[in-house]
């Protein structure tokens, strides 16, 4: 019993087995095609009738009247004559068609299985076609020669049968390559599986394929499981870490506002300060924005009043780009990484500059600025949690960038640190459409 093969290496044998065996079986009936007998069985039998009659009538006339007795029993597609002697040479030996109606006007007619019979093939005045052209000789020694019109579809011109080969050979392509993708789709659904996890979603990951892909898959399915919950169970001990600080930070800040040195207690205050945006900061790290839907938002709408809060909160900060962009997007996630680019930039600089571009089917953000900038072979550092360029200088936990960058990520976009025309650092966020699950 036939098994079709679990490993991959023998899938794809398969495919290419098929593939030929499927430019064979064209090759073959395209040939079957290009030369098509065109004589019916009903023809044939008639022409085989019509030789066995002129056989007979013009044997018993006399020699002058054997011309016109022949061709006045010919017939529409079968014409007849009587000639004394013939040029005709039989070509049956070489060709096996003209044996096997040879052997059929015989079936039909017993009479003329012991005769001697020229048979051959020429050209049809009828482009595409040719003709049964014959001699069957006399007991006198004379001939009744027949031309059957048509009898064999002619071959196609060179350009005719070139196209017809290049649309088989483009059928067997498209079959091989449907056959192809219907091996290689569990393989794009464990990338796209794989894709998912990467972004901390779970994703139902189908054990399906090739023997190798099934045992990838199995792998996967249970790293999966095991990362998900690592990574959930680190999160929520940071969650929870992050939270019960606050307890003993609200009791530092009401101790602290005991003490009657006014400059020890604003310098604890800002240290306090400082731990709690730490926290805010951690929690917006660690906080999964995964189930948030993409809609239809105005991400221009957005960067303005990303713009004017700032500039409310006495940055000097401009915006540059239209009033309205409408495109579909994560309205929350945007949100956040504005806020922290722009919170980032105002930390370090005196002027920022916020800019917007569509761009193809998505968009293209800039946050400009004239602080000192990132040098370059630090750039993909800063895009790592907890990496400040100056630790000493304090202001910060390191995870502006990195909490901007893991958002972006996750709404299918990139971000990229550049040197601004301003003298500072330049951020480029670029996000196309949300891609459809």
């Amino acid at each position: 019993m036939w098994r079709r093969p679990r490993g991959m290496v023998g899938r794809i044998a398969l495919v290419l087995l098929a593939a030929l065996m499927l430019e064979l079986i064209g090759n073959v009936a395209l040939y079957a095609w290009e030369t098509r007998e065109l004589t019916s069985s009903e023809e044939t039998a008639r022409v085989a009738q019509a030789l066995v009659a002129a056989d007979r009538a013009v044997s018993a006339a006399p020699r002058q009247d054997r011309a016109r007795i022949a061709n006045g029993m010919s017939h529409p597609g079968l014409a007849l004559n009587w000639v004394p002697r013939t040029v005709i040479t039989d070509f049956t030996p070489s060709l096996d068609r003209l044996g096997e109606m040879r052997a059929r006007l015989a079936a039909h007619e017993a009479a003329l299985a012991g005769r001697q019979l020229r048979l051959t093939i020429l050209p049809s005045q009828t482009r595409g076609q040719r003709d049964l052209v014959g001699a069957m000789q006399l007991a006198d020694g004379s001939f009744v020669t027949f031309r059957v019109t048509p009898y064999l579809a002619a071959p196609p011109g060179v350009l005719v049968s070139t196209l017809m080969h290049l649309g088989l050979m483009a059928l067997v392509l498209v079959a091989a390559l449907l056959m192809i993708r219907a091996l290689v789709r569990p393989l794009r659904d464990l990338a796209n599986a794989a894709d998912q996890t990467g972004r901390g979603q779970a994703a139902e990951i189908a054990v399906a394929g090739p023997h190798e892909v099934r045992r990838v898959a199995t792998a996967f399915s249970a790293m999966q499981e095991r990362l998900l919950k690592l990574v959930e169970d680190h999160s929520q001990s940071l969650i929870a870490v992050s939270h019960d600080l606050r307890t003993p930070i609200q009791r530092l800040q009401l101790r602290t506002a005991l003490l009657d040195d006014p400059e020890t207690r604003e310098s604890m205050n800002a240290d306090l300060e400082e731990m709690e945006r730490f926290i805010e900061a951690t929690l917006a790290f660690v906080r999964d924005d995964a189930e948030e839907a993409p809609r239809l938002i105005d991400i221009a709408t957005i960067a303005i009043t990303a713009v004017d809060n700032a500039a409310d909160a006495g940055a000097d900060i401009l915006y540059s780009g239209p009033d309205s962009l409408s495109l579909p997007g994560y309205p929350i996630a945007l949100k956040r990484v504005l806020a922290n680019l722009i919170g980032n930039a105002a930390r370090h600089a005196q002027a920022i500059e916020v800019g917007l571009a569509p761009r193809g089917d998505g968009f293209v953000l800039s946050v400009d600025d004239d602080g000192p900038g990132i040098p370059e072979d630090r750039r993909a550092e800063m895009l790592m949690p907890f990496r400040r360029l100056d630790p000493a200088q304090g202001g910060g936990a390191g995870l502006g960038l990195a909490t901007s960058h893991k958002a972006v990520l996750r709404m299918g976009g990139t971000l990229a640190l550049e040197t601004s025309p301003m003298g500072g650092l330049r951020v480029i966020v670029e996000a196309g459409p949300p891609a459809r699950d």
